[in-house]
């Protein structure tokens, strides 16, 4: 969704750039670019934001409820924690394991290779391989129902250098699959935070607010010249 508003913003600056520029503002071919940003911003800040609550609810998922004691459940995650292995034998660095404060908390750290892209032109452009770090960082929460069975609660927080934010994601999603298939299927006990679009926010409605302001001025400025 990020890609999208993205790819929105841009067109709408040049269309609105070009439009103001030439059609409002005229003769002065740089009175539009201010619209067309703020423009841009307003268009692509719901593609922005529901990017925002997904990525949210990706890392910290509904807690499950599993027919599982938890004793049993606490057990087999840690078991998986423990023998779940990436790489070049990378493995997770369990600090905190209490049944009885029915939490686990536990770090990945391993380097991976990024390709970045170089040059000062087009005749000299390459590529280079780069080491760069990652960090996961894992909570797992438990709580007894008193029926034999458990309701876990998974919250990630990766740390990465470079340019792929999403380069722990297959971790996330590869461990949660673990843990669903060792505990059986499970029932969502909570609801995702809501992507739906909220009430623009106070600092985009002052930029939008700007915006009027300066098309304005630029509108006087071009009819009393």
């Amino acid at each position: 969704m990020a890609a999208v508003g993205i790819g929105l913003g841009i067109f709408i600056f040049l269309l609105v750039s070009a439009y103001t520029s030439e059609y409002i503002t005229k003769p002065d071919n740089t009175a539009g670019c201010l619209p067309g940003l703020i423009a841009a911003v307003w268009a692509a800040w719901p593609f922005f934001h529901h990017a925002g609550v997904s990525r949210y609810n990706f890392l910290h998922p509904v807690p499950k409820e599993y027919k599982t004691p938890i004793k049993q459940a606490f057990a087999q995650i840690r078991d998986i924690i423990s023998d779940v292995s990436y790489n070049f034998g990378d493995k997770w660095h369990v600090s905190t394991a209490d049944v009885n404060q029915r939490r686990i908390l536990a770090s990945l750290r391993f380097t991976d290779e990024e390709t970045k892209i170089e040059g000062t032109n087009l005749q000299n452009i390459h590529t280079r391989k780069e080491r760069v770090q990652r960090l996961l960082e894992m909570e797992v929460q438990f709580k007894d129902t008193g029926n034999d069975s458990t309701i876990v609660q998974f919250d990630f927080h990766p740390r990465v250098e470079g340019a792929q934010w999403y380069a722990c994601d297959h971790i996330v999603s590869g461990l949660v699959n673990r843990v669903e298939g060792a505990l059986g299927p499970g029932t969502d006990r909570g609801q995702p935070a809501d992507t739906k679009i909220p009430a623009p926010p106070w600092w985009l409605v002052g930029l939008g607010a700007l915006g009027v302001l300066s098309l304005g001025s630029s509108i006087m400025t071009a009819v009393f010249k």
